[in-house]
């Protein structure tokens, strides 16, 4: 049995309360895993769904299909890492 997380479309007016709960430390790790991304891969990859950050080394991991995160791991959704009103 394995346990996945549903994608959930957020209006623009919750995204404000979205970057909000984020940490900052942690979206700056999201941030530079897709500036990596996006500076090697994005012509030869899809576009991701968001970012899993690991919490205890900042190290992050794209997510391209159904997410299953480990307890020390947080997610990023690729329209917060996107924004430049958060950068």
């Amino acid at each position: 049995m394995s346990y996945a997380a549903k994608r959930v479309e957020y209006p623009d007016r919750q995204q404000d309360t979205i970057a909000k709960n984020v940490d900052p430390v942690i979206l700056r790790a999201a941030k530079q895993v897709y500036r990596f991304y996006v500076d090697s891969y994005a012509t030869q990859l899809p576009r991701p769904l968001g970012v899993a950050v690991n919490r205890t080394d900042m190290s992050g991991k794209l997510v391209y299909t159904q997410l299953i995160l480990l307890p020390q791991e947080s997610f990023v959704p690729i329209e917060l890492v996107e924004s430049s009103e958060f950068h």
